[in-house]
């Protein structure tokens, strides 16, 4: 019978479930950015009120994203370079010859995955959060503040969309270690390369808008604003997705 996109999506989803290496990245992923966010927490929650003056418990409470977004990356590198590394791509192309609508499968598998994730693991680490912030005599946030919901909701997205970042360096490069390293260069290095340059070009980075401004609720200076820096996050992704496409298309398997 003639495949579609039902198929590509059912065989995306069994060879991420069936792959132990996926499995147990997401596992250090919640694991990792819950023990930041008590450790975070837990550091600063006997300050005195007077200490907080433009304290923000939510942007606080989401410190382990620093970890997440690391594991959630290398959760889309190994979504692609797994098959390329054990030579089960030419199986995958084999019965999805399509390659453009094999990518949108891996695309639409991943980032769904990953945005159940992330928005269950921000959700997670704000509430544990604020419940250390409470048991101390730091100020705490709730969901029905201004601007709370919008950045915890914000940020779980923004894993997905980091995650897809991933995905399309792992297309790209077909490569693991490569694939990895050039994503640990583009979120955690680049920044702190442009520190250096006059104009705080860092804020545009893809871990400069997510700590800043997407999970910031007290407005930051010289940061974009939320919703200007997702969109930037989402052409990002546009950009290495579709410049992983032509390569799916045009190279050997």
């Amino acid at each position: 019978r003639r495949y579609g996109l039902s198929q590509v999506l059912r065989s995306e989803l069994t060879k991420i479930a069936s792959l132990r290496s996926t499995m147990w990245t997401l596992l250090v992923t919640a694991v990792g950015t819950l023990a930041v966010t008590i450790l975070s927490t837990s550091s600063v929650r006997h300050e005195g009120h007077g200490f907080y003056r433009g304290f923000d418990p939510t942007n606080q409470a989401l410190t382990g994203l620093a970890l997440g977004t690391l594991a959630i990356g290398v959760f889309g590198v190994l979504a692609v370079t797994g098959e390329y590394g054990t030579g089960t791509i030419r199986s995958s192309l084999a019965a999805a010859p399509r390659r453009p609508l094999l990518l949108i499968g891996k695309v639409l598998v991943v980032g769904a995955i990953a945005l159940v994730v992330g928005e269950v693991l921000i959700f997670a680490s704000f509430w544990i959060g604020q419940a250390v912030l409470s048991s101390g005599r730091a100020p705490t946030a709730t969901l029905g503040q201004p601007g709370v919901l919008r950045a915890v909701v914000l940020s779980g997205a923004f894993l997905a969309l980091l995650g897809l970042l991933g995905l399309g360096l792992g297309v790209i490069i077909r490569h693991t270690a490569g694939a990895v390293a050039a994503y640990v260069g583009i979120t955690f290095l680049l920044p702190v390369l442009l520190q250096r340059i006059p104009g705080t070009p860092s804020r545009y980075t893809p871990v400069g808008i997510l700590a800043n401004s997407v999970s910031a609720v007290v407005p930051q200076s010289n940061q974009v604003s939320a919703p200007t820096g997702f969109l930037l996050m989402v052409l990002y992704c546009t950009i290495i997705l579709g410049i992983g496409t032509a390569l799916i298309a045009r190279r050997d398997a």
